[in-house]
């Protein structure tokens, strides 16, 4: 037997206390502002935002037990804060009892009458703290940076000059200064190769420090809403620092003891100066905002006219493999490091950890999928997407040789 729309009410009451209804009316629509002017004959209506959902029951306890119900049900109105209603047409409702007026009635005998007033409720938005993850790194960085500097003066404060080699610290610091080739550009020009950059050591041990200082003092790093910019240009930019933040953790052995001291020296501060710098790329990565679901997806002739716009959302596996690099290499390099210098990299592993966490968290995680044929890689990411213009996010994921031809072998796919 079909149920009919009788059946589909539901029993009236406020906080547990049943009660009847015989009908009801709510405000619904938008409220606003009907403007009249001199001389004109077209209003104009100023909508003001949707009607506050205000009900006006009359409600009726009917039975020998009438008193006793009536006691609980103005203890339930009575009673602050919100409680639940249940309206016979439109569910449950969170609600705040406002105004009523109980009636009784000689003639209506066994029945109390009550024509009472409920409020919509929804819980207050309280402000909430949310802490700045960028802003964290940005100054745990800058403390790294004063740290190192101090650190560095210090060493090479210990090293007499007039022992220091020409060949030995070419020997120890080569792959230093590869890195700073690499990482650190701008400041190549100012040496002569390798030869000058020990030179200058030798004649000047402090002039290193203020270079990074002032190089530090002038940079301005990846921005992030530039042209080209992605989360995968950061994270490729970031993994090549921490590649190269482990490959100089010791120097080779050459030369006496002032040799070595001094190289070590200079390993240190490049190493550091490359944290600072990753922590400054670092801190300029956002955490994205929750992508919407589109409602409809548009076919691939229209796409091919007006191409999907998403927003730009990290792969939360490549964000947790560049954290859990960076925090072994920061670990590894605080293992020498003296107290004082230890207290800074430990601060800095941890901001930089909670702010690629928060990232992550942002993002996509990725999924294995295998195709049942072989097809091309824009019908694979139209299927998987509904966006074909993500083709060449699957065929670089995945290194694969020729787009037309998507193997069925394990793919590593966004989950959405």
């Amino acid at each position: 037997m079909n149920r009919t729309w009788r059946d589909e009410l539901l029993p009236a009451s406020f906080r547990g206390i049943s009660f009847l209804i015989d009908q009801a009316a709510v405000p619904m629509g938008l409220k606003g502002q009907l403007h009249e002017f001199p001389q004109r004959d077209d209003p104009f209506f100023e909508q003001l935002g949707k009607q506050s959902q205000v009900h006006a029951l009359t409600v009726w306890i009917i039975g020998d037990d009438c008193f006793e119900r009536r006691d609980k049900f103005l203890e339930a109105i009575q009673t602050p804060g919100p409680g639940e209603l249940v309206h016979p047409w439109l569910g449950r409702l969170q609600v705040k009892a406002g105004a009523c007026e109980m009636n009784h009635s000689r003639r209506d005998g066994g029945m109390v009458a009550f024509d009472v007033t409920f409020y919509p409720d929804k819980p207050r938005q309280f402000p909430v703290a949310r802490v700045n993850t960028r802003q964290q790194v940005v100054k745990s960085s800058e403390s790294l940076l004063d740290s190192a500097l101090a650190r560095y003066k210090a060493a090479m404060a210990k090293v007499d000059q007039a022992r220091l080699g020409v060949i030995g610290l070419r020997n120890s610091l080569s792959n230093v200064y590869a890195v700073i080739q690499r990482q650190f550009a701008p400041l190549v020009g100012l040496f002569n190769g390798i030869s000058g950059f020990v030179q200058s050591l030798m004649n000047s041990p402090g002039a290193l420090g203020a270079l990074f200082s002032s190089y530090f003092s002038d940079f301005k790093g990846l921005d992030f809403s530039s042209s080209g910019s992605s989360y995968r240009s950061f994270i490729g930019t970031a993994t090549q620092h921490s590649e190269a933040v482990s490959g100089i953790n010791s120097v080779a052995q050459a030369g006496g003891a002032d040799n070595m001291s001094a190289a070590q020296a200079t390993a240190d501060l490049v190493q550091d100066a490359l944290l600072v710098q990753v922590g400054l790329i670092i801190s300029e990565m956002p955490v994205a905002s929750q992508p919407t679901s589109a409602d409809a997806t548009p076919s691939v002739d229209q796409q091919a006219v007006q191409p999907v716009v998403r927003p730009e959302v990290p792969v939360a596996d490549d964000v947790l493999e560049l954290r859990d690099s960076l925090s072994e290499a920061i670990y590894e390099a605080s293992l020498k490091a003296e107290y004082f210098h230890y207290q800074a990299l430990n601060t800095f592993r941890q901001d930089l950890v909670k702010h690629l966490t928060a990232v992550a968290q942002s993002g996509v995680r990725l999924v294995d999928i295998t195709p049942a044929e072989t097809l091309p890689a824009l019908v694979l990411a139209y299927r998987r997407f509904g966006d074909a213009t993500r083709v060449g996010e699957v065929v670089q994921r995945n290194r694969i040789r020729h787009p037309g031809f998507v193997p069925p072998v394990p793919l590593k796919i966004a989950r959405e």
